[in-house]
């Protein structure tokens, strides 16, 4: 299980890297009428989105594994696509970037914030694509079925790491939340996106070449 768990790892941190998500969450905790509560259900319905795909995922790709007569062939092959698509994703975000910021709109949101987290995580293709790549190994590994769930949990949990980090402040440090939330909002507006670039394009590498090398 150590082993395996140490294989996703990598693929964690680089879901978890979601710079627009700790942002809306921040913007959330800066609105008005219960903005914790508001910000928490957003976190759940992100990790209920989170552990159905991951389910769904394991129990879709497992059974693929064990009928497929190169079992190994075809998780490299998916490796390297994933690994294409995430430099596709870099090459978005540093030539298609959007100029202008999104305007404060997190209050006028008529869905339950839990669908919006759900929706949220739907779309954001740049945690998406590593988080699929962490379960697909973890369902590729002959583990006992309790061991993959552990794993699974664990990849689960560091993904929503960086976009529950405000709310979890804000619950354990009421009242010294603003004073560590202000430098972090600040600090990841201005180099957020460069340093999930920079991950991203090296775990895209990663990918491509551990898969082309075991492939050929």
């Amino acid at each position: 299980m150590d082993a395996t768990f140490l294989k996703v790892l990598p693929l964690a941190i680089g879901a978890t890297i979601s710079p627009t998500g700790l942002l809306f969450v921040m913007m959330i905790l800066s609105g008005k009428d219960n903005p914790k509560k508001k910000a928490l259900t957003f976190i759940i319905g992100s990790t209920i989105f989170l552990t159905l795909l991951g389910l769904l995922i394991f129990f879709t790709y497992k059974p693929i594994v064990g009928h497929t007569a190169h079992p190994d062939d075809v998780s490299y092959i998916i490796d390297i696509i994933l690994g294409i698509l995430i430099i596709l994703i870099v090459v978005k975000s540093v030539f298609f970037k959007k100029k202008d910021k999104p305007k404060d709109d997190s209050t006028k949101h008529k869905k339950p914030y839990i669908v919006l987290g759900f929706l949220y995580m739907l779309i954001n293709i740049s945690t998406l694509i590593p988080f699929i790549a962490a379960i697909k190994i973890i369902a590729a590994n002959k583990l006992l079925i309790m061991d993959d769930f552990w794993v699974v949990a664990a990849v689960i949990i560091i993904t929503m790491l960086m976009v529950s980090f405000p709310v979890i402040i804000s619950y354990a440090m009421p009242k010294e939340s603003t004073k560590i939330l202000g430098p972090v909002n600040k600090f990841m507006s201005k180099h957020g996106a460069q340093i999930a670039n920079v991950y991203f394009l090296l775990m895209a590498i990663y990918l491509i070449y551990a898969g082309t090398a075991k492939l050929f």
